[in-house]
């Protein structure tokens, strides 16, 4: 996993306003940047910053697309009241791009504290560490951060992703959640 760190400025504004406009927006799109701004530019409430939250979006997308080399990517932009992904898993794609605008980060795992064998709903351990060794600590990123995260179908570390999940979150404690994949 790649980590960019970053402030959010005007976007933070801007998400903020999102939550009271669209209380239940999902925005779930493919293409490249410049259809996605388009189709951003029409779905997104009017509010100040709308204009630099949407370019973030689109810088997000083409820095991803340069990347991987993609005309297109899919891209999801979701207001969550309840964790979207609530137990440690890891994706079943290549690569994904994740930040969260508002609210609590994704929470991950490095690889020496995970049991690989506990993940998910496969697991034996029923409950929302399941996966996590004992001595482990769980990791969050933090509003803004843009990870890159190899799936388990990274074609060099197959079976080997990044070990995530949804930090919890509710009606008066939402995120503003974007993830871009590969298609």
């Amino acid at each position: 996993m790649a980590i960019w760190q970053r402030q959010l400025g005007i976007l933070s504004r801007y998400a903020q306003s999102v939550l009271i406009l669209a209380p239940n927006l999902t925005l779930k799109l493919q293409g490249d940047s410049q259809y996605m701004v388009a189709l951003m530019a029409r779905l997104l409430p009017d509010a100040p910053g709308k204009k630099e939250f949407i370019e973030d979006v689109s810088l997000l997308t083409d820095m991803f697309a340069c990347l991987f080399d993609l005309k297109e990517v899919g891209l999801r932009l979701s207001v969550l009241s309840s964790a979207m992904c609530p137990r440690f898993h890891v994706d079943k794609i290549p690569c994904r791009l994740v930040s969260t605008y508002i609210g609590a980060g994704s929470e991950w795992l490095h690889d020496a504290h995970v049991v690989r064998d506990q993940l998910g709903r496969g697991g034996h351990i029923k409950d929302y560490n399941s996966g996590l060794h004992e001595q482990g600590r769980i990791n969050q990123l933090n509003v803004g951060d843009v990870a890159v995260m190899k799936g388990d179908e990274w074609p060099t570390s197959l079976g080997r992703g990044v070990v995530h999940r949804s930090p919890s979150a509710s009606a008066e404690d939402k995120r503003l959640f974007l993830s871009l994949d590969i298609i």
